[in-house]
């Protein structure tokens, strides 16, 4: 199953009862442009990279939320405010990806693999701001670590194998995303890559201030949990009128 054909599935089976990211804009490096003045910004990571399987087109997927920190509330849905970071081979530059994005509060949702299994980092993650006309560099993230925790997760459900359009995620983990600490000379290589790479990005490049965040989660309309979405009941009219 390929993730475009999930995406065209999937909102016709859950009635929009949970949200799907859009895969971030996949321009070549040299096709980018950001400057000081722009309403957008760029998130740019760095990351290790593997030969996905055979049918599957990226190594990895990470997905980026936009967020209400007040309410632990994703706001992200079908229609933006959501993007998915795809880990594809001709994505990565120098062994970093850059992604553009909107300005806002940015939470790091999920991480999955093979359009199958995803790690839902809705009891621990991170929530980091960008600013318009600015890239912010989020650091290192350890895409080999959360691959041995999901397998780890798998294998302890028994949801190993997984038939049709099926999907696991697994909630409520301790261990929120692995990004490593950014410095002062991580932030000039940045710079200096997009430099080389991505003469259009003028923008200033910034390092990232993670803080920690939570999520509420939503169901589907077959009552299955899912990464995705926050679901508040309705609120009772005043009069007990219904």
């Amino acid at each position: 199953m390929t993730f475009r054909r999930a995406l065209a599935l999937w909102p016709a089976a859950m009635a929009c009862a949970a949200f799907l990211a859009a895969p971030a804009d996949a321009k070549a490096p040299e096709r980018m442009s950001l400057s000081s003045q722009s309403p957008d910004a760029i998130v740019v990571l760095k990351t290790d990279w593997w030969r996905p399987a055979p049918n599957m087109q990226s190594a990895f997927k990470l997905t980026l939320s936009t967020y209400a920190a007040e309410d632990g509330k994703l706001t992200g849905n079908m229609l933006g405010g959501a993007v998915l970071v795809e880990a594809k081979q001709k994505n990565m530059v120098e062994g970093y990806l850059i992604v553009p994005i909107k300005a806002g509060r940015w939470i790091v949702q999920s991480y999955s693999q093979q359009d199958k299994w995803a790690l839902c980092f809705n009891a621990s993650s991170l929530q980091f701001e960008v600013g318009p006309g600015e890239v912010v560099y989020l650091g290192k993230f350890d895409a080999l670590a959360h691959r041995r925790q999901l397998t780890a997760q798998a294998v302890g459900s028994g949801k190993t194998m997984i038939s049709g359009y099926g999907f696991a995620d697994f909630f409520d983990l301790s261990e929120g995303p692995r990004f490593e600490p950014v410095d002062d000379m991580q932030v000039d290589a940045v710079k200096e890559m997009l430099g080389r790479r991505a003469p259009g990005v003028t923008a200033p490049v910034k390092a990232v201030a993670f803080g920690p965040a939570s999520f509420g989660t939503g169901s589907t309309l077959f009552a299955e949990r899912k990464c995705g979405g926050y679901f508040k009941a309705g609120v009772k009219k005043e009069g007990g009128g219904g």
